[in-house]
């Protein structure tokens, strides 16, 4: 009879333990929205491009819609005429990747090198949700001595990697879980000396 509560003891601590994962809370899904960490950056600046309202893990495009950057007065044109006005040079869009963390949100490093207006907007592959767009300003005037000269015009610059850190909720029931397992450890090496005594006497 002993030996059959111990080994239910740690039976229920193993169960509690293999299941905490499964207990950690779902928190509803945070408001869909998107910003810049700056609205006005130099040519090949990094800026950060920051959402939330995904899923957990959820992978998400980024889309970059150039605006119309407005060419130099005086530029020319193919047979070497002159043009006075001002010309509007449309580029397409260009996509980034990245992935939500645990709470939907993401944070991407993002620098654009030609100057312009630029338009961002994030997509959840799974979901469907979009956020954004955001408008960020590329300008010329902000130009750093540094700069991505005749690199990339959109450059992703970070890993875009999901943050792993541990759910507090998660800790606690891993917490619980081994305390438990260590309470049917030691109710089993109880229940044996128990047994050995009775045996010997």
């Amino acid at each position: 009879m002993k030996k059959t509560l111990a080994a239910l003891a740690l039976a229920g601590s193993i169960a509690l333990v293999g299941a905490a994962p499964s207990m950690a809370a779902t928190y509803p899904a945070l408001p869909p929205q998107a910003a810049v960490s700056d609205g006005v950056v130099g040519p090949g600046e990094d800026f950060i491009f920051s959402g939330q309202g995904f899923l957990a893990g959820e992978t998400l495009t980024i889309t970059v819609t150039p605006g119309q950057a407005p060419a130099s007065d005086g530029a020319s044109i193919a047979g070497g005429a002159a043009v006075a006005a001002k010309i509007a040079i449309v580029q397409a869009p260009q996509t980034l990747s990245t992935v939500a963390d645990a709470q939907g949100r993401f944070s991407l490093p993002i620098s654009i090198s030609e100057a312009g207006t630029y338009s961002l907007t994030a997509t959840g592959n799974t979901s469907g949700v979009v956020v954004g767009p955001v408008t960020v300003t590329v300008a010329a005037s902000l130009a750093n001595t540094g700069g991505n000269a005749g690199g990339a015009p959109l450059a992703n610059t970070g890993s875009g990697l999901a943050n792993t850190g541990a759910d507090s909720g998660l800790v606690l029931w891993t917490l619980v879980g081994a305390g438990a397992l260590a309470a049917g450890a030691t109710s089993v090496v109880v229940v044996r000396r128990r047994a050995k005594a009775e045996a010997a006497a």
